[in-house]
């Protein structure tokens, strides 16, 4: 019997539907079991949706952080996704020897959406070319004058203090030491990164926008960085080419780009301007102007906010201790009796106080800046990671707050106690460093401004407590904060007294 043409037609409205259905049921399944060997959350294993639903809480750090103590250091947090807390496995995915590339993780994360930048760019060799045309404008030995720089900014912030926020008796007066910080931290990179610094402190506002503009288009950006799905749709389908910024825009994202493309434009051309900064180092080594652009900017944000976060934690940690607000205070006072310690303070004089130097790396455990995915992949046709096979092209995701409450902190890893980097032995105290400084990332992906930020850090607090006393306004609430990769806080209200009035 012959079935005609038209017959075919019309049945197709029935087949087709269950068809697509089961297809699409097939490819879950398939996703499902590459990975079945590895816990997780049930929903991960089957959908993007779980780690979609944990990122948009604002509390996806602490969200990663119950899933590895329910399941393990090595578990499943999404369909081709890994997430691990264990410095062992983050090193060896990151080791320049082994080649992992970045996920599409990145993608989502580039601050100037057309351009990828040293932190974004996923080709392992293209990264790697940028980093040497890069590493010597973060080099201590390219900014001989970083701490000279550092030094005025910090004299900005004592002025801004002294100018409107101490309270007395009879006026009390109280500073946003979140904004202030970020003022801080900002003023400090741009004088760093274009040689002069964009005046945060000295106008006693955000300039630009800067702020507001990245903490409104952060939390976008990170929810599609967690859900490569939902990223791809955004980022990578050309919809930002599109609809996406332009330099010539009066707000959000493309007026910071515009700021970063008439800073450059200065420095190219007959008449351009030539500075010994490190925009003009990334010139002098090879970048292009539009490369310059993406480098900048994503250099002012990286810079500034995790710095500022280092800082906002650390100072929210010492106020709340009262053991450990005074046993800083009482080390920074006898150096200055004893006279070890320079108006300001240098760097290499920090570096001889061991509280301040335990107080430093307390900070940064116990409060990570930086704690999204930063998901790199197993190499084609994968690979024994401790001990257990995974299939290649599986993103493996790092739990920045879990690494830095790993077994070698001791048993009191959610305590803030700058003594155990005191009490410890050495070989201990070598194997805590390495870990705390998985925060700047290790290998081929290490932070690049490490060093930079470290000496801001050596400074800030000592210059800070040997001026003034700092209490909190309301302990029960301390501070707004929520994380998307990285930390957006605010109305962390604070009393300012001169110290010993």
């Amino acid at each position: 019997m012959q079935i005609s043409d038209s017959k075919i037609v019309s049945n197709l409205p029935l087949w087709l539907p269950a068809a697509v259905i089961v297809g699409v049921l097939v490819s879950y399944v398939r996703s499902w079991y590459r990975l079945r060997e590895f816990k997780g959350p049930w929903l991960a294993g089957w959908t993007e949706a779980w780690l979609f639903r944990a990122t948009t809480t604002g509390e996806l750090h602490l969200r990663l952080h119950e899933v590895n103590k329910k399941y393990g250091d090595l578990v499943r947090i999404g369909p081709n996704w890994l997430m691990t807390s264990d410095p062992e496995i983050i090193r060896y995915m990151s080791a320049a020897r082994h080649k992992h590339q970045k996920s599409s993780w990145y993608e989502s994360l580039k601050v100037d959406p057309y351009v990828h930048s040293v932190f974004s760019e996923t080709s392992v060799e293209k990264h790697d070319k940028l980093r040497v045309n890069m590493q010597s404008g973060y080099s201590l030995k390219e900014n001989r004058d970083l701490g000279v720089k550092i030094d005025a900014e910090i004299a900005s912030l004592v002025n801004l203090i002294d100018r409107k926020y101490i309270s007395t008796p009879t006026e009390p007066r109280v500073i946003d030491l979140a904004q202030a910080a970020q003022y801080w931290s900002l003023d400090v990179i741009t004088s760093i990164a274009l040689g002069e610094p964009f005046g945060y402190l000295r106008e006693d506002k955000d300039m630009y926008d800067f702020i507001k503009i990245i903490q409104g288009e952060l939390p976008l950006a990170t929810v599609c960085s967690s859900t490569p799905t939902l990223g791809n749709l955004v980022f990578g389908s050309g919809l930002v080419t599109l609809i996406g910024p332009s330099p010539k825009d009066e707000t959000g994202r493309g007026k910071l780009m515009g700021i970063a493309k008439k800073v450059v434009e200065e420095r190219f051309g007959p008449n351009k301007v030539v500075r010994d900064d490190m925009l003009g180092t990334f010139i002098r080594n090879g970048l292009d102007k539009r490369q310059a652009e993406s480098e900048i900017l994503t250099t002012i944000l990286a810079g500034s906010d995790t710095t500022a976060t280092a800082i906002r934690a650390t100072m929210l940690y010492i106020m709340t201790n009262p053991r450990v607000y005074n046993t800083l205070v009482k080390e920074i006072q006898t150096a200055e009796r004893d006279g070890s310690i320079s108006s300001p303070i240098t760097s290499a004089e920090s570096r001889k106080m061991p509280y301040v130097q335990a107080v430093i790396k307390e900070g940064l455990r116990i409060h990570p800046p930086i704690t999204g995915l930063l998901t790199k992949l197993v190499n084609p046709g994968g690979e024994v990671i401790k001990g257990r096979f995974v299939p290649g092209g599986t993103g493996i995701g790092h739990c920045g707050w879990g690494i830095q409450r790993h077994e070698i902190f001791g048993t009191d890893v959610d305590i803030f106690r700058p003594e155990r980097w005191i009490e410890a032995s050495d070989a201990q105290r070598h194997e805590m460093e390495r870990t705390m400084e998985l925060v700047f990332g290790t290998g081929r992906w290490g932070c690049l401004g490490k060093a930079i930020v470290m000496v801001e850090l050596d400074k800030i607090f000592v210059e800070l407590l040997r001026r003034f006393d700092f209490e909190l306004v309301n302990p029960g609430s301390p501070w707004k904060t929520r994380n998307f990769t990285l930390f957006m806080q605010r109305e962390m209200w604070v009393r300012v007294t001169k110290r010993g009035s």
